[in-house]
């Protein structure tokens, strides 16, 4: 047994001088210790985008990308879903003097952050309203589907309301868009892609939707009347006054298409933002690699880089989670409360606009769930993909 042991010894001494030789003239690969994982990378990303770059490369200055979304950001104040909650206690450790121009930025947040929380109230009091819809009357037919359709779809927007809420209150949103180290191809992509989307999702708003919402409530001579619940439903309205009613009544069918629409569009470019980074570690990492596997990087840098990006990652899907299930769930309901009604019930189709109408209603579902569904799809596949790197996989 103790020849046995000497003969081991001797054999882990050799293993030990030929792996010392090969990393001296091949190269030298970081080992990565325990402590140098870390489980909260919140300053992190701080200390990266202080560094030169990555892979040689530079990442953006701080701000950048949040400037560059700049065009969909202010769409979504528009609609009070975004805006900045300003950090007090900070602002008394860093500037405890005053300043009228940190008082101007304050003052505007506070505003913003008002506006948000009356939209946000009003879009759950929109949506309880329209529970006054369905009355003892209904029957199983066109009607009642569409009084669904529109009670889901409202749903879905207070949902979306509450959620972009919860991003902007906490911060989450912000903290990504300000302290993710990006690199600059990325940050020049991203803005040519927010200013061609909002752009695109404003024209789609104006020449699409807003005819639909003036046809059911001015085209088609009372049939979407229901939509002014309670009145008409529960309370009678006069002939001479429903024309106000309506008007009122497009008001507040109109707002919430718009807040089901801008959650989306930010949620697929944030998804590119991260779809972009991982596919560039990816290629960096196996650049590395090099052919025959040997490593010329430093592998804790990839670990440490790969773990920024999946935190921020976990911290977006923070608020975004809500987003693509409340989605994907009413979005396949209507799209099957909407065929149901075009094939089973001729009189949905019995007019152009009519006809019109469902067949936007349902192409709008389908592109919502596509939306939905490739958001989720594409950075689960990039997370999952690039987790590879890390495991070492020999070439053949």
């Amino acid at each position: 047994m103790a020849a046995v042991r000497r003969w081991f010894a001797s054999i882990l001494k050799w293993k030990r001088r030929q792996v010392t030789d090969d990393s001296t003239t091949r190269g030298t690969v970081a080992v990565v210790a325990a402590t140098d994982v870390i489980s909260d990378v919140s300053h992190q990303s701080a200390e990266d985008s202080a560094e030169a770059g990555f892979c040689g490369e530079p990442f953006a200055d701080s701000g950048e990308l949040l400037l560059s979304l700049s065009p969909l950001l202010f769409s979504m104040k528009l609609f009070g879903l975004y805006f900045h909650r300003e950090d007090q206690h900070r602002r008394r450790t860093d500037d405890p003097e005053w300043n009228p121009a940190t008082t101007t930025t304050r003052t505007s947040s506070s505003w913003l952050r008002g506006y948000a929380t009356v939209v946000l109230v009003l879009m759950w009091l929109n949506v309880v309203r329209y529970a006054w819809v369905f009355v003892s009357s209904d029957h199983f037919g066109t009607v009642l589907f569409t009084k669904i359709t529109v009670v889901m779809w409202f749903g879905l927007a207070a949902i979306y309301q509450t959620a972009y809420y919860y991003a902007s209150h906490t911060g989450q949103l912000l903290e990504v868009l300000l302290t993710l180290p990006v690199t600059r191809d990325c940050v020049k992509i991203v803005r040519r892609a927010a200013i061609g989307i909002t752009a695109f999702t404003w024209t789609t708003l104006i020449a699409i939707h807003a005819p639909i919402s003036a046809s059911l409530f001015f085209i088609i001579d009372g049939q979407y009347d229901f939509t002014l619940a309670p009145f008409v439903t529960y309370i009678e309205v006069p002939e001479g006054k429903i024309l106000l009613a309506r008007c009122v009544g497009i008001l507040l069918y109109c707002w919430p298409i718009p807040c089901t629409v801008w959650p989306q569009v930010t949620s697929l470019v944030l998804v590119y933002v991260f779809y972009h980074q991982f596919r560039k570690l990816d290629g960096d990492f196996y650049r590395a690699l090099g052919k025959g596997g040997q490593f010329n990087g430093d592998l804790s840098k990839f670990r440490q880089r790969h773990q920024t990006l999946s935190c921020a990652v976990n911290k977006v899907d923070g608020f975004m989670k809500f987003v693509n299930v409340a989605g994907f769930l009413c979005h396949i309901v209507v799209i099957i409360v909407v065929l149901y009604s075009l094939v089973f019930y001729p009189d949905s189709t019995e007019t152009f606009t009519s006809t019109f109408i469902n067949v936007a209603v349902l192409l709008a579902n389908v592109t919502g769930l596509m939306h939905t569904a490739s958001a989720g799809v594409i950075i689960n596949h990039m997370v999952r993909k690039n987790g590879r790197p890390f495991c070492y996989k020999p070439t053949t």
